[in-house]
Formats: C-alpha cells, sequence, structure tokens
C-alpha cells in the first residue's frame, strides 16, 4: 500500500445509518460521450494518480466507462466519476471517515450527472445525508450538531469547466469496453448497489 494512501484508512467516526438516494439514474439521462483517462480524472480532482489508482482497486471510486484489469490496462472516467473523485476528497480532507465517504459516493453513483448538480453532501459527525433542498439543510443545521457540507453543484461546474481544456476520449468514435446494452450510469449504480448490500451485510453479521 503506498504511502498517500493510508491516511484515508486511518480516520475514525462512528457511523448508524444513513438516507438512501434514487436506486438508479433516470431514464432521460443524457449519454455519456466523453472518457478521461486516469491522469486528467486525478488532476482535475485534485487528487494524486497513487490515490486515484489505490481507490480503484480497493474499488472505492471505480472508473465506469473502462474499469482496470490488471497492471498495464487503462482506466476510462466520466464527467460523473470526477465529480464524485473530487467530492470524496473533500470529504476526506475534513476528516470524514472512509465509511461516510462510501455512503456519499453511493448517493451520488445513483444520480445523473444532471442531478448531481442540485445536491449538497452534509456530515453531523456520525451520519452523512443527501440534501436537494434548504429544508433538509436546515433540519441538520438546527440539530446541535457541528455540521459540515460539500456543494456538489459548486464542484460540478468547477470540474465542467476544467475538464473543458484537457484531452478526453471521444466515445462515440471509439466504444468504451463496458456492457454496451446498459447506460454508464446505470452499470455504476448497479455496482454501488451490490457494494453497500454486502458492506450492511458484512455489519450485520458482526
Amino acid at each position: 500500500m503506498d504511502g498517500e494512501a493510508e491516511p484515508t484508512m486511518r480516520l475514525h467516526l462512528h457511523v448508524s445509518h444513513a438516507v438512501q438516494g434514487e436506486l438508479f439514474p433516470s431514464a432521460d439521462a443524457q449519454p455519456v460521450t466523453r472518457g478521461y483517462r486516469g491522469t486528467v480524472a486525478s488532476k482535475v480532482a485534485g487528487i494524486t494518480y497513487r490515490q486515484l489508482d489505490y481507490w480503484a482497486r480497493k474499488q472505492i471510486v471505480e472508473p465506469s466507462i473502462t474499469p482496470s484489469h490488471g497492471s498495464g490496462s487503462r482506466r476510462l472516467y466520466s464527467f460523473k466519476d470526477v465529480v464524485i473523485l473530487a467530492v470524496s476528497k473533500r470529504l476526506l480532507d475534513a476528516g470524514i471517515n472512509l465509511q461516510n465517504v462510501t455512503t456519499a459516493i453511493g448517493f451520488l453513483a445513483q444520480r445523473t450527472p444532471e442531478q448531481l448538480t442540485g445536491i449538497i453532501i452534509m456530515c453531523d459527525g456520525q451520519n452523512v445525508h443527501e440534501c436537494t433542498d434548504s429544508e433538509q439543510m436546515v433540519a441538520l443545521l438546527q440539530s446541535g450538531r457541528a455540521v459540515f457540507g460539500v456543494s456538489v453543484g459548486s464542484l460540478w461546474h468547477q470540474i465542467k469547466e476544467a475538464l473543458e481544456h484537457e484531452e478526453y476520449v471521444d466515445l462515440t468514435k471509439t466504444p468504451a469496453s463496458t456492457d454496451t446494452n446498459r447506460p454508464i450510469d446505470d452499470i455504476a449504480a448497479i455496482r454501488m448497489r451490490k457494494k453497500l448490500e454486502s458492506r450492511r451485510k458484512s455489519r450485520a453479521a458482526a
């Protein structure tokens, strides 16, 4: 394990439960037409390539277009993947534990890229919450706990602008090595659902 990845595993907070988001993105999601190499994804998200590689190998944040299948294979990330990477980085930098960050990733993976513009991820020290309106945020603030929030919409716009100046793979000319019968966001949601179910079963068994 590389030295830069280890600190994310040493963060400790107690977590009970979190509110689940939508299971799958809506059917009107825009098709994914651009893919980004790991070097671009890590640069724009503000993380090191080693951290990106570690998260992909540990299935914390995986590239939804072309996952890596061993040493030498090239990962390909979608725009939404890069947003999720950036949000994860902000949460970890704020001291949010990896389990809560993974829950936040689950929320975001189940949304379309367009839906991410209206989301704020908030953590009250125990649970992570997906807020989509001011009433939800006010309720958390009135709980009396210290609350930390990340505006996914703000990062969405920052990353969209940054990626306009980066190299990308045109997926309309280079088909991605994934199940072409399913939208990319749909596949990512299925993967995340399986991981969340597995973790819930593990916690229940313990």
